[in-house]
């Protein structure tokens, strides 16, 4: 009895000390970029609309068709010696950039492409396309609301309130 208690013990210590403790949520993405989101910052995962969405200080969202794997790590997988591996592997993937609070810069399109803000109505609010460096500014009002910014293939929702 005393052996068993023992060994029990000693299992239970054992599996203490090898326990590493959860810093970080990373997103794995199947091109093989990670997001990594300290644990103490109190992340908010959600589904939305076909969508991995992380809510921190900003709300990032990842296509779930994207979207490899997501779990808890011990350290920051998404950067390496200052510069992140996101900004190594996302470096030519489309990007969607505040400028200011009035207007956003889409940024690695195919030169030529028609970047489009659209209302929820259908309403065309902006239309452009992208220049031979594949960016393209629109301004967005300052009105509370629901807007498409579409680009080819691929759609963003923005809400202003």
């Amino acid at each position: 009895m005393i052996k068993k208690t023992i060994t029990t013990l000693s299992l239970v210590c054992l599996a203490l000390g090898i326990h590493a403790e959860s810093k970080y949520l990373t997103v794995e993405m199947k091109e093989g970029a990670k997001f990594s989101f300290l644990l103490a910052d109190k992340p908010v995962i959600t589904c939305q609309s076909g969508s991995l969405v992380v809510n921190k200080d900003a709300k990032t969202t990842y296509a779930f068709e994207g979207v490899k794997n997501y779990h808890f790590t011990e350290n920051n997988e998404g950067s390496s010696g200052g510069t992140t591996k996101v900004e190594e592997s996302y470096s030519q993937l489309l990007q969607i950039v505040w400028i200011d609070n009035e207007t956003v810069e889409v940024q690695n399109a195919q030169p030529n492409l028609t970047v489009s803000l659209v209302t929820i109505n259908g309403t065309v609010l902006s239309q452009t396309k992208a220049d031979a460096d594949g960016k393209a500014t629109i301004s967005i009002s300052n009105e509370a609301g629901v807007y498409v910014l579409s680009t080819g293939n691929q759609s963003f929702k923005i809400i202003r309130k």
